[in-house]
């Protein structure tokens, strides 16, 4: 099952909900090396939601492992999503050159030219 087919079903507060939960596991595993306990029961809820034929326990370290790695990665990909829809949103604008002003020409006595050009 590739990740449009899951994100396809989540509105964006959802997959807002899941950046903002695996970055904050992310943090908590960074700093304390444990998991977050909020993030980890959602990572749970959601992937028993998807896979109800793939049984993971909490109390197995190697589920644990593999649910928050699949919900981090799931992560990066609605970031990584993001950015794309961002940079192809902006257009980019026609720089507009201003119109050269005419130069004053001035004779070598110091008077003006009438055609402009110089003796």
């Amino acid at each position: 099952m590739d990740y449009e087919s899951i994100l396809k079903n989540y509105t964006e507060e959802k997959k807002d909900e899941i950046v903002h939960l695996a970055k904050i596991n992310k943090t908590e595993m960074n700093l304390n090396n444990m998991y977050n306990n909020g993030a980890l029961n959602t990572f749970f809820v959601l992937w028993h939601k998807h896979f109800p034929n793939v049984k993971q326990s909490k109390t197995c370290q190697g589920c644990r492992k593999s649910v928050c790695k699949f919900f981090h990665n799931l992560a990066d990909y609605i970031s990584s999503e993001r950015l794309k829809a961002a940079e192809t949103v902006k257009p980019t604008k026609p720089i507009k050159k201003k119109a050269k002003k005419a130069k004053k020409h001035i004779t070598r006595t110091g008077a003006l030219a009438p055609t402009g050009i110089r003796n």
